[in-house]
């Protein structure tokens, strides 16, 4: 875990002494356990390559989209922000940031950024405009020390495990270096993530399954499809892979007979589904996708429920994801029930749900958890991922699920100095949840400790087969 700094030790535990000194106990158990992230997207090439980060705006802001997002709805142009590879003076877009700090009041954002400036840079004081320049010379003057590479880092976070999200069509060079390194200690795990070859309504669709088919000399034909993805699954699993992860509207799933499926999937590479039939090739697929992980042994991963390039111009402007996706209305129940007849108690299938529609927690997820035993609830993801609605989780799902039917906290994110920031939230929001319930008699406090030392690292790796 990062270096200790002078704030509060306590910060994020209960107000409540007696339950702030359960909770604090608890917290002590994981501060300095590894950091196992199965689930993100920071580029393996960083740490192949260990290049220096090239400016403080462009690691710590341009690629964040919790910050760009806000920023944005403060007034300030994505442009302006170097976003979707726009020309702006690194500088200018950290003043950009400090001039606006007081908007990030209350929200997680403020709480990553802030650990991250005083935990790897020795910054502790409040961003403002007046002191814009100073600490942006103080970040700058840091990253070209070799102790602020990649690779160093990476160490210094006390990072064990980090999944990277991959094309299928990837040549995964930069994971094979790694594991090759014998300098590198780390394991960096490549993840299988098939949408844009198995979305028909996804930009290009006909020709990435074009291009998917010719790379294993296929037929373009649904099984010469099905026979492709299982090829570049296999090589994913060959290099390490443990998951695969779908992003899709809604986790709709269904069954289809062979002639209809080669139906739609002539339909779908010439272009002419409607919007039902689009959902029906997508739910076949996902079906697909979880017959797979059965005969392989994949992990699968469902993040369902985003709405993605909500608004269409800063989409064409600025490309994908790039702060404008907004959350769905979610249901899993009846959605995935036909995956699940099929593959719900299959042997040694895991099949990890999240969500961003925290009403599905108790009433659909928790009891599926609760009863399949493929099915394990994700961790509070993306919209969700702050104390708060940690909380709120927790709440939610330990009294019908309890935390064995759980993932694990992941970090999802794309910013690198933010993974043990978010890991550390994530410890001190289950140290307090914990203790409330050692508090209200509910579990005792010995066994509260073997829980949150089992969050952060049994039943992660449990759950992703690490």
């Amino acid at each position: 875990m990062p270096m200790t700094s002078s704030r509060d030790p306590e910060r994020l535990l209960p107000a409540d002494p007696a339950t702030r000194r359960i909770a604090a106990r608890l917290l002590a158990e994981v501060e300095a356990a590894p950091i196992v992230s199965p689930h993100g997207h920071v580029p393996a090439a960083w740490l192949a390559d260990d290049t220096p980060f090239r400016d403080p705006a462009d690691l710590l802001l341009v690629h964040d989209h919790y910050i760009t997002r806000l920023l944005h709805a403060q007034g300030v142009p994505l442009a302006a922000l170097g976003v979707g590879g726009s020309t702006v003076e690194p500088r200018e877009a950290w003043r950009a940031l400090c001039t606006h700090w007081r908007a990030f009041a209350g929200t997680a954002s403020r709480i990553w950024l802030t650990d991250a400036l005083a935990d790897v840079f020795g910054i502790e004081e409040t961003l403002s405009t007046a002191n814009a320049d100073a600490t942006y010379d103080a970040i700058a003057d840091q990253l070209s020390r070799p102790d602020f590479r990649p690779r160093a880092l990476f160490e210094r976070f006390g990072i064990e495990v980090l999944a990277t999200t991959d094309d299928p069509l990837d040549d995964l060079r930069h994971h094979q270096r790694l594991a090759a390194d014998p300098t590198f200690s780390g394991r960096v795990l490549p993840t299988f993530r098939p949408d844009v070859y198995v979305d028909p309504q996804a930009p290009r669709f006909a020709q990435n399954v074009a291009r998917l088919v010719e790379s294993v000399e296929a037929p373009l034909t649904f099984a010469g499809y099905l026979d492709a993805i299982r090829s570049q699954r296999e090589r994913f699993i060959a290099q390490g892979a443990v998951s695969a992860d779908h992003g899709v509207i809604d986790p709709y799933t269904t069954t289809l007979e062979g002639v209809d499926a080669q139906a739609l999937f002539d339909a779908a590479v010439a272009g002419e589904l409607n919007e039902a039939q689009a959902r029906e090739f997508r739910g076949h697929m996902l079906w697909q996708m979880a017959a797979m992980s059965v005969d392989d042994g994949l992990v699968m991963t469902i993040h369902p429920g985003v709405r993605r390039n909500h608004h269409t111009e800063t989409f064409q402007r600025f490309g994908p994801d790039t702060g404008h996706d907004i959350p769905l209305r979610t249901e899993y129940t009846d959605n995935l029930r036909p995956l699940l007849q099929s593959f719900g108690t299959a042997r040694d299938f895991h099949l990890v749900l999240f969500t961003i529609d925290e009403t599905v927690f108790s009433r659909e997820l928790a009891p599926l958890a609760g009863f399949y035993p493929s099915v394990y609830v994700g961790a509070p993801w993306w919209f969700l991922d702050a104390p708060d609605a940690m909380a709120r989780f927790r709440g939610a799902v330990s009294e019908t699920a309890g935390f064995y039917r759980t993932s694990g906290f992941i970090d999802d994110t794309r910013a690198f100095l933010s993974i043990p920031a978010r890991h550390d939230v994530a410890r001190r929001s289950d140290a307090s949840y914990l203790a409330k319930i050692v508090v209200e008699g509910r579990l005792p406090e010995s066994e509260a400790a073997e829980v949150m030392r089992d969050i952060v690292g049994a039943i992660p790796r449990k759950v992703f087969k690490l």
